[in-house]
């Protein structure tokens, strides 16, 4: 039952609260009134000018009466990354910029670029275009001219990211502008953000900005990932699509490794077996499986029939052994069957080794192989000698004892020091060798031919003192063809008169060569009138074979201008031989030359 007293007392409480009501509507309109009038003395329509300026004031007012942080107010970088977090200062950027403008957005950019750690640089310039990219994504790419290359590409990926999630249509327009590589930048950002288009959808843009690959990479990765726990069903969709073997590698390998959990290094067989055309990427998944443990993946090896398979996985993990422990992997070895396998992967060993420790190798050049040591040897003081020539032929009464002689390590080293300092190499020749040591040919040999590189006038007269009647090959012919080589025919022109009586047919050969593949065929049959007899007959004889091989059409147009029947003969006979070979020449031009050939009565 209703109360009647607290009944009265709850009509008199509205009553009240009306007439409150009433009173403070009618003050406020009255208050209104009065503003309007005021307003209305001032202008009759209110402009854009007095409504942003009322807005400051506002805003000013607001702001000044606020023990809170204005989202407006500057960003203080230095305070953001005080944070004691990558959390804390993730969130302080996105907290700083969530209400930032256009315009703040470009100065806030500008102020990053001073940021001197590269890695809150780079977070907040991210955070900075992704922001941007709500706004105006345009403007936001032209920020990226600024970036160095090598940061491009992530750039390029969150502002495209962001992008597609408000305008998906606008950020395939633009990513059709950018340089073939941008845009599969692009691409990849587009397509791994809105994974909730249908496939159709994402292959069509992929289509549209000419990189289909990158779908279906994406496609056949995410397929093979949904059945990883089937490896070799995985491996198999990856091996059998559309797109090539070497942009899946990472995808291979991972699954290789969880195919490893499963079957252990028979995995190495099943990868082995793969029709694949990438030799290089099977050696590398086999290389990465037998890393897991390479003592274990040997032994693996040991009981394979199939000898190709044994001989081909064994070196594959032999030569990635030798280069963390090289005397495990050759104590492994020695006990390896049949013998001759183990002799070739001792080879391969020590290949390894000479190359990344060469050192090692030479302190314990004792366990190694008698048969293999020389080789060895060679190859590790060529490699101590690309940093420290000297300090490498100083080390070889280290080995002496070890091999009959060490002359052809000293050539090794030579070689390789001739190489970075020609001048320096062959001074140590001359201040060492003799002319009538053997050596001083062999060695003058690989350091002259580099020396014409960079002093070519030295290096021919040197070339010249030094030549001896000994062997096929001949020093001043390598140094003239070296100088050649490096197109200074002209220079070796200015050097013929000084080319000695012994050495001019040789050398004026090798002249005559590059003289008529510049088409400088008259110097050329100039040239050999300074030669007589037997030597001249070798002359000509030898340019006519080039000029028929290097310009056919030319060499025949001019055989009614050479000086004699002998050389028209000479000049005819070998076109018409090449011609057999690689036609050029018309059956009429054919017969035609072939009246010029003399022939024995």
């Amino acid at each position: 039952m209703t109360n009647p007293s607290k009944k009265a007392k709850t009509g008199l409480q509205r009553i009240v609260v009306l007439g409150l009501t009433f009173t403070i509507g009618l003050t406020l309109g009255i208050v209104g009134v009065i503003s309007l009038q005021n307003f209305g003395s001032q202008s009759e329509f209110p402009t854009q000018g007095n409504v942003e300026s009322d807005r400051r004031q506002i805003s000013s007012e607001t702001a000044s009466d606020s023990s809170a942080a204005s989202p407006h107010d500057p960003i203080q970088i230095p305070e953001i990354f005080s944070q004691p977090s990558i959390f804390d200062q993730q969130t302080a950027i996105f907290d700083s910029l969530s209400s930032a403008s256009a315009q703040e957005l470009k100065d806030l950019w500008m102020q990053s670029q001073e940021v001197e750690r590269q890695s809150h640089r780079k977070k907040l310039q991210h955070a900075i275009l992704r922001k941007f990219a709500t706004i105006n994504p345009h403007d936001a790419l032209h920020l990226i001219d600024d970036v160095s290359i090598f940061e491009t590409d992530l750039m390029v990926k969150s502002l495209f990211s962001e992008w597609s999630i408000s305008q998906l249509d606008k950020a395939i327009e633009t990513a059709k502008t950018l340089s073939r590589d941008q845009r599969q930048v692009a691409l990849e950002a587009i397509l791994n953000t809105r994974d909730d288009l249908t496939d159709a959808r994402r292959h069509e843009i992929a289509i549209r900005l000419e990189h289909e690959e990158v779908f279906l990479k994406l496609a056949s990765d995410s397929k093979a990932s949904q059945n990883i726990a089937d490896p070799q069903e995985s491996w198999e969709t990856l091996l059998n699509d559309e797109v090539e073997d070497y942009l899946q590698t990472e995808s291979l390998v991972k699954v290789a490794e969880a195919w490893f959990e499963q079957i252990g290094f028979e995995v190495l067989s099943k990868i082995y077996s793969t029709n694949t055309d990438d030799y290089q990427l099977k050696q590398q998944l086999l290389r990465t499986v037998a890393e897991m443990d390479l003592p274990l993946a040997l032994n693996y090896t040991r009981a394979l029939t199939d000898e190709r398979e044994k001989s081909d996985l064994s070196r594959i993990i032999v030569r990635a052994w030798a280069r963390s422990d090289a005397q495990a992997a050759l104590l492994a070895v020695s006990t390896f069957k049949p013998a001759s396998l183990a002799s070739n992967l001792e080879r391969q060993l020590s290949e390894i080794w000479a190359s990344t420790k060469p050192n090692e190798v030479i302190k314990n050049i004792e366990v190694i192989s008698e048969e293999l040591r020389l080789r060895t040897l060679e190859s590790a003081f060529a490699r101590i000698s690309t940093q420290d020539p000297l300090d490498a032929l100083a080390s070889l009464s280290l080995v002496e004892k070890f091999v009959g002689t060490t002359d052809s390590i000293v050539h090794s080293i030579v070689r390789e020091w001739s190489d970075k300092e020609p001048r320096a190499a062959t001074n140590w020749v001359l201040e060492h060798y003799t002319q009538e040591d053997p050596q001083h040919r062999v060695l003058l040999l690989s350091a002259l031919p580099r020396l014409a590189r960079e002093e070519p006038v030295n290096a021919f007269e040197l070339a010249i003192e030094h030549t001896t009647g000994e062997g096929l090959i001949r020093l001043d012919t390598e140094v003239v063809g070296e100088i050649l080589d490096s197109g200074n025919l002209e220079l070796m022109k200015e050097l013929i008169p000084r080319v000695p009586e012994a050495s001019k047919s040789r050398i004026y050969s090798t002249i005559s060569w590059e003289m008529i593949r510049q088409g400088q065929t008259e110097e050329a049959l100039a040239l050999g009138r300074d030669l007589d007899g037997e030597p001249q007959s070798g002359y000509y004889f030898g340019m006519m074979a080039n000029w028929a091989t290097v310009d056919p059409k030319g060499l025949y147009g001019y055989l009614d201008d050479l000086p004699t029947s002998e050389l028209k003969s000479l000049a005819a006979t070998f076109l018409i031989s090449r011609n057999k070979r690689s036609p050029e020449l018309t059956d009429d031009q054919i017969e035609r030359a072939e009246t010029f050939v003399i022939t024995d009565e």
